[in-house]
């Protein structure tokens, strides 16, 4: 059994492994639609591909052209992978506030401002509890730690997660930041914390189909993980329960 929240998380996962089985084809395949005469590719036109058009009609060109895909594809899948997590945890947070015996434990430290307006316009208690702990997350987000964030997490929902898989899975979760930030390039303080990332000859994190592969697969047990104990404490509500 499955919360729709985690299903949510592998099909939207699904697209971008999808893209990146795509632009790995693209790489392979690249000679193959090659274009002729000045075409870089074959039915590049002018009008439509104005830049493309321009493109020398070689191997070389095309390997750049195709290569700058798939890092941009594989740096996308990236930052969709962290931003479809941070969704998750929203989501079992929501759950397990509407579920929970002590909800009072969730809000912890954390002060919510909403005024009686707001809180008069929210149509359900699933609305306001909604809205309440979409500040309470976006407190925990502001601490800029994704550690400390899937640890707060954790605690607030008294989740057993072995240290290991959370271990596992932060150095990919944390790259996102590197590529947001300084377009992928790391600190040495990030280097000496994860000395199996490996790097490319301009500096950057290296990535390619292995990385990709490794990433979802530690994020993914991650989740399960939260996911198996969420339902095992019946933190969730039984129209989110699927096998």
């Amino acid at each position: 059994m499955k919360t729709k929240g985690y299903k949510r998380f592998l099909d939207r996962m699904d697209y971008f492994n999808t893209d990146i089985e795509v632009a790995e084809i693209l790489v392979l395949n690249s000679e193959n639609i090659k274009g002729t005469g000045d075409l870089i590719f074959e039915k590049v036109t002018e009008d439509s591909h104005p830049i493309l058009s321009n493109r020398q009609n070689s191997k070389g060109s095309r390997k750049i052209v195709v290569n700058h895909l798939k890092k941009t594809v594989y740096v996308a899948f990236i930052k969709e992978m962290y931003e479809e997590v941070t969704e998750y945890l929203k989501y079992i947070l929501r759950e397990a506030a509407l579920n929970s015996d002590n909800p009072h434990r969730l809000v912890g430290e954390h002060k919510v401002n909403m005024s009686a307006n707001d809180l008069l316009s929210k149509p359900t208690r699933k609305d306001i509890i909604e809205a309440i702990m979409n500040q309470i997350f976006q407190q925990l987000e502001n601490e800029k730690s994704t550690l400390e964030l899937i640890k707060k997490v954790k605690n607030k929902l008294g989740l057993t997660i072995d240290n290991s898989i959370i271990t596992d899975a932060l150095p990919y979760l944390e790259i996102r930041h590197i590529f947001v930030h300084s377009d992928g390039k790391p600190c040495e303080e990030f280097l000496a914390k994860y000395p199996d990332i490996q790097l490319d000859q301009k500096k950057r994190i290296a990535l390619n189909s292995d990385f990709a592969k490794r990433a979802f697969s530690t994020v993914k047990i991650l989740l399960r993980t939260m996911d198996q104990d969420m339902l095992a404490k019946e933190y969730v509500s039984s129209s989110e329960k699927m096998e």
